[in-house]
């Protein structure tokens, strides 16, 4: 039998009544060369029980975890098991808005000549069912044709269920971080292999509710310091904030939490070395009143003055800034 050129990796824990949505929604693509990977991280057989409604109606792989693992774990293990010349994830709370969405991403795989493709997306609040469309504009698309590294800034791709890449089990999810790890995901697979083909629709919906676990690490100081500065130390050596987006990021995260000394970041639970220039941003912020801080127009002044300051240290040691902040 011969291997699929697509599979749909679905890492779950316990939400079979989102998981049907997700299994209907796989049911009607009119594409079908493609396998269903599910690694259930569920406690009960909730899943296994629906499952079995389907065995006559879809290519399905399940594997229940005993013991279960962390949610990135879990996805690892999902893309490990596959098959497939691609990788299409597919979070349990997330499906497909159209029938020909799965064609349209298989047409995009055999046509760019790229190895990372993704799409438009709808997020839909579960609990009321308010809708908003997101596509990627001109401008933030020239962002990531620039560099990779403007997700510092902004994840501009999106919910990884919008995104389908060739398989690579060399570049996995980072299972020691909780927030960034779709950012450093892209990174790393974009290191390997660069560029992208952006498919300007909505093919995926993806579910918004409360309760999901990342919404607890959102805004949480002892999570987002540590770990996008755990992610500025690991790439240090390519972009040593020389990148405009990335400089932008260290700025806002250092005025969202106020942060006037660098060891205030080692308190917030960041180990490693802080990387080069950081304590000249905090020296910029460091005398400006919060109150001057918060309003948009002055805090888009200071930090090009900033940057130019630091830029200028680049010119002196032969480097070079952009200067379009």
């Amino acid at each position: 039998m011969s291997k699929p050129f697509i599979s749909i990796c679905i890492p779950t824990y316990q939400r079979p009544h989102l998981l049907k949505t997700l299994l209907d929604s796989i049911s009607i693509q009119n594409y079908r060369d493609f396998e269903i990977i599910i690694n259930d991280n569920s406690k009960d057989d909730s899943v296994e029980q629906l499952l079995k409604s389907y065995v006559d109606k879809l290519p399905i792989d399940y594997v229940r975890n005993n013991p279960s693992t962390t949610a990135a774990e879990n996805t690892n293990t999902v893309m490990q098991r596959a098959n497939g010349e691609w990788i299409k994830l597919m979070h349990d709370d997330d499906w497909f808005e159209t029938a020909d969405a799965l064609q349209q991403f298989a047409d995009a795989a055999k046509r760019s000549g790229k190895d990372f493709i993704f799409s438009g997306c709808t997020q839909v609040w579960l609990d009321s069912g308010k809708k908003q469309i997101d596509l990627l504009s001109e401008e933030k698309k020239q962002w990531l044709t620039e560099s990779p590294f403007c997700l510092f800034y902004l994840n501009v791709i999106g919910h990884p269920s919008a995104t389908m890449h060739k398989k690579d089990n060399s570049v996995l999810y980072d299972t020691g971080i909780k927030w960034v790890l779709d950012i450093d995901f892209y990174m790393r697979y974009f290191k390997k292999h660069p560029g992208y083909h952006y498919i300007d629709a909505c093919l995926v919906n993806i579910g918004k509710d409360p309760s999901q676990e990342t919404n607890k690490y959102y805004k949480n100081r002892n999570v987002e310091l540590p770990e996008f500065f755990f992610l500025l130390a690991k790439y240090e050596q390519d972009l040593d904030l020389k990148n405009r987006h990335v400089f932008h990021l260290i700025w806002n995260m250092l005025k969202r939490y106020k942060i006037k000394d660098p060891q205030e970041i080692y308190d917030a639970g960041f180990k490693g070395t802080l990387p080069a220039r950081i304590e000249k941003i905090i020296a910029c912020q460091k005398y400006i009143p919060d109150i001057i801080l918060k309003q948009t127009p002055w805090s888009k002044k200071l930090v090009l003055r900033c940057y130019k300051k630091i830029a200028a240290d680049y010119i002196k040691t032969g480097k070079t800034m952009h200067h379009d902040l």
